[in-house]
């Protein structure tokens, strides 16, 4: 609930930042109202992630890196100027995990979040629109972790894909928008994600496990967006 509050709080200044600037843009022009945007690619873990390992007094340590993965997801934002867009998206993404142990042969690691989006367009005369795009949101890692579990007789390890609790997180990127028709197009882009979740914790049958890596991705999406209405 604290990390959840420390999100609304942070979003609230993204959007009011955003409209403050827009009303600073006093020249009068058409733009789109809103839009909408799906998407698909790829997630490659960086840093602690590519070898992260969970140890605890019970369980000892053991490494179960998260390896490149895929993910999806969807924005829908509105268009403050002509060119200024600030929005909301959701994102999930799944890893495989780098172990030989067979136990996790058919499991995942997995992020999700919410985030609040500005996104800048550089207009000009071609189909082709560049932009550059921030967000700060919350994730959540839902990583395989080798547990206690104490209802198995005399107690055994196991693995179960445990929630951890929200991570505050940042990402920035760019991409390029190629419009196919009047009120829409296709898009690639590219943007680094950052997570902190080196404290967050997960329970499991009275036990604590913390995560204790910062959880950091490189997203490499291409999608479809459609821009709905225009506002004189």
């Amino acid at each position: 609930m604290k990390m959840f509050s420390w999100f609304l709080v942070v979003s609230l200044i993204f959007v009011m930042s955003a409209g403050v600037m827009a009303q600073d843009d006093e020249e009068e022009f058409e733009k789109d109202f809103m839009e909408f945007a799906i998407y698909g690619g790829g997630a490659i873990p960086m840093g602690g992630l590519s070898d992260w390992t969970i140890s605890n007094d019970i369980t000892g340590s053991e490494e179960l890196g998260a390896k490149s993965g895929w993910d999806i997801g969807f924005d829908v934002g509105h268009f403050l100027t002509r060119s200024l867009v600030v929005g909301l998206n959701v994102t999930y993404a799944q890893f495989g995990i780098d172990s030989d142990e067979p136990a996790v042969a058919t499991m995942n690691h997995q992020m999700i979040g919410p985030a609040a989006y500005l996104k800048y367009y550089f207009q000009g005369e071609s189909n082709l629109m560049p932009y550059v795009k921030g967000q700060v949101g919350v994730d959540v890692v839902k990583f395989t972790t080798r547990v206690m579990d104490p209802n198995i007789d005399n107690g055994a390890f196991e693995y179960r894909e445990l929630s951890y609790h929200p991570g505050l997180s940042f990402s920035f990127g760019g991409g390029l928008f190629y419009y196919t028709h009047d009120y829409g197009g296709l898009y690639l882009e590219a943007a680094y994600r950052t997570a902190l979740t080196s404290d967050v914790i997960s329970n499991y049958e009275g036990e604590e496990y913390t995560f204790g890596e910062t959880a950091a991705v490189l997203d490499i999406h291409a999608g479809i967006k459609v821009f709905f209405g225009s506002d004189e």
